[in-house]
């Protein structure tokens, strides 16, 4: 929508991409040192008793609410360090993503590509390791791949700045000391353009272009979705219960089930209506 909009005034659009995956701007970056040293001291069975009692906490729909984070922050401690990264920003937990499958699933195997990032660089801190895992996966497999389909859906060209080739050798260059200060993100980017733009922009909170699919969610009600082989329908329905009645905040677990029953049925129905072509193989 955002594309389309602004295709309607120009053809060529500036993207802020790259500057949370190279500055250090999202939420695990506040809170890697504390993560560790939470790790170190805190007692197996506490952490485990503390997600059950944070499980319970009322749910807010609000963009990343303290409940939302809290909740995020005490599953992905859960793992080795290793798997803090990919678990933090998965729709669906490893406990969750078993149940769906109604199978055991090697984590070693889902985060393949995560574990391999993390252990390329093994002389690098912890927030350096992240910044490559952001940098490497989630921008192109991710942020990137969002603005190019938006883009190109619209005719529209988007280009980043802020991976400029030049810029982005620089910002590498730099210690993370500087990119991630005292919990502050993006320190030295904010310092550059101190006296550029307000400061009420400058240090405002971050906002991301989430969407409402919580809410939306229970706006559509109880779901009709086509069972789909391999799929553990009971336990999708027993998640789109309690996110009915606020107990749980299932939105991810639901919004890619709902995403998989429209691709299901649009296949299908492709599948119906398509005619084979002599001589081909489908």
């Amino acid at each position: 929508m955002l594309a389309e909009t602004t295709r309607r005034h120009v053809t060529v659009a500036l993207a802020g991409d790259g500057s949370d995956e190279l500055f250090g701007g999202y939420e695990p970056f506040k809170i890697l040192a504390k993560a560790r040293a939470y790790k170190k001291l805190m007692p197996k069975p506490v952490h485990t008793a503390l997600r059950v009692l944070w499980a319970r906490v009322p749910v807010s729909e609000r963009y990343l609410s303290l409940d939302f984070k809290v909740g995020r922050a005490l599953r992905g401690l859960s793992y080795p360090e290793k798997l803090w990264n990919p678990v933090w920003l998965a729709a669906l937990s490893p406990e969750e993503i078993c149940a769906a499958f109604d199978e055991p699933i090697a984590l070693e195997e889902l985060y393949s590509e995560a574990i391999e990032e993390w252990d390329r660089r093994p002389e690098l801190d912890a927030v350096d390791r992240t910044l490559e895992f952001f940098t490497n996966i989630y921008l192109p497999d991710d942020i990137l791949v969002k603005s190019d389909r938006a883009g190109m859906l619209n005719a529209l060209e988007i280009r980043s700045p802020f991976l400029a080739r030049d810029l982005v050798d620089f910002v590498s260059r730099l210690p993370h000391s500087v990119k991630v200060r005292n919990g502050n993100v993006k320190w030295i980017l904010k310092q550059a353009i101190k006296g550029r733009l307000p400061d009420d922009i400058v240090n405002r909170r971050k906002k991301g272009l989430g969407i409402p699919v919580s809410r939306w969610l229970r706006d559509l009600g109880p779901p009709a979705w086509a069972p789909i082989a391999g799929l553990n329908e009971s336990a999708f329905e027993g998640w789109s219960r309690e996110h009915l009645t606020g107990s749980a905040d299932h939105r991810g677990a639901l919004w890619c089930r709902l995403v998989l029953d429209e691709l299901y049925r649009a296949d299908r129905n492709f599948s119906q209506v398509a005619e084979p072509v002599p001589g081909k193989a489908h």
